[in-house]
């Protein structure tokens, strides 16, 4: 529980995200949504492969995430530390930032 408790703590930021339409969180699995417009909820295309771009840039980072779409997911072991947890936030952020540029 106090992994969980770090892990929504390090990514509580991205839900103001104008990109993110939202972050949600069963556990120790947390999704990361990413939209091109967050008033509208316009959904970027799935051709354009946004969350592809945010793992590319974890495994530069040496980091694991997982891309579904436009969602980009935690899904950590539980040996994961909570130091561990807050890198994987930091690389999601950049990440995500990265890939909603244009």
């Amino acid at each position: 529980r106090e992994l969980a408790r770090v892990m929504a703590d390090s990514t509580a930021h991205l839900a103001d995200h104008p990109h993110v339409a939202e972050v949600r969180q069963h556990g120790m699995i947390l999704a990361i949504e990413m939209i091109r417009d967050k008033a509208s909820r316009q959904p970027y295309p799935w051709q354009e492969r946004r969350g592809l771009r945010v793992y590319r840039h974890a495994l530069e980072q040496g980091a694991l995430l997982r891309p579904l779409g436009n969602v980009i997911y935690f899904m950590p072991p539980y040996v994961i530390t909570p130091d561990e947890i807050r890198r994987l936030a930091q690389i999601a952020t950049s990440g995500i930032e990265l890939a909603t540029r244009d």
